[in-house]
């Protein structure tokens, strides 16, 4: 049983793990339990002059999929192994921001009118894929930009992160940011507010988990 018991914490400690699972729990809720709520609901669309001279750029698909989630995945695989201080300061700041993008789905219900997608190559199946899983509502804040932004703040938190990682973050980030635009899946003030309660998130969970400075390296 001991044996198990290690093994089980070996890849992260045990507030790691119940960290990572609220957080999914709580993306659960905000993203896809409130769209049972609003699905009915006016939408509202926040595009503004600069979103209409936008192209569609396919190839920042595999930017807004692959990309975006192997950031996701290793970030918050790093941020989970933390301390526990560091660990619940990021996972809190991401929690807080989520919740405040569930009042948003549901107090400014938003959509907006995508490109018509033609071809047969693997970008235009991959682009697609997103808007056949991703319908266009619950978009104010982003949550694919919320993600980013609060693992790239993060990284700069975490005492084992490796500086590949840290420094990396920010233009994949920014590529993240730019392919929600490109793929047409969000509008500017989208990502706005994605980093607005990141840093909200990040304000309020600060009170409660304190985090040392960490040293540039």
């Amino acid at each position: 049983m001991e044996n198990k018991k290690n093994i089980f914490t070996r890849f992260l400690p045990a507030y790691g793990w119940a960290a990572v699972i609220l957080m999914n729990v709580i993306n659960l809720i905000a993203f896809q339990g409130t769209r049972l709520i609003n699905g009915t609901w006016h939408h509202y669309d926040l595009s503004l002059p600069l979103d209409n001279m936008i192209p569609l750029v396919k190839a920042f698909a595999f930017i807004y999929l692959p990309v975006a989630y192997a950031q996701w995945i290793y970030g918050f695989y790093l941020a989970a192994r933390e301390k526990k201080n560091i660990c619940f300061n990021i996972f809190g700041a991401e929690i807080i921001a989520k919740l405040i993008c569930m009042i948003c789905f549901l107090v400014i219900p938003t959509t907006m009118v995508r490109h018509d997608v033609t071809g047969n190559d693997p970008l235009t199946l991959m682009l697609r894929f997103v808007y056949w899983v991703d319908s266009p509502d619950n978009l104010f804040p982003s949550i694919h930009c919320l993600e980013s932004y609060v693992l790239t703040r993060g990284a700069f938190k975490m005492e084992r992160c490796p500086a590949w990682f840290k420094w990396g973050s920010i233009p994949v980030t920014l590529l993240v940011f730019a392919s929600t635009l490109f793929t047409r899946q969000h509008v500017f003030v989208d990502i706005i507010a994605a980093v607005t309660v990141v840093e909200i998130g990040y304000f309020i969970s600060g009170r409660f988990f304190i985090c040392p400075k960490v040293s540039k390296n």
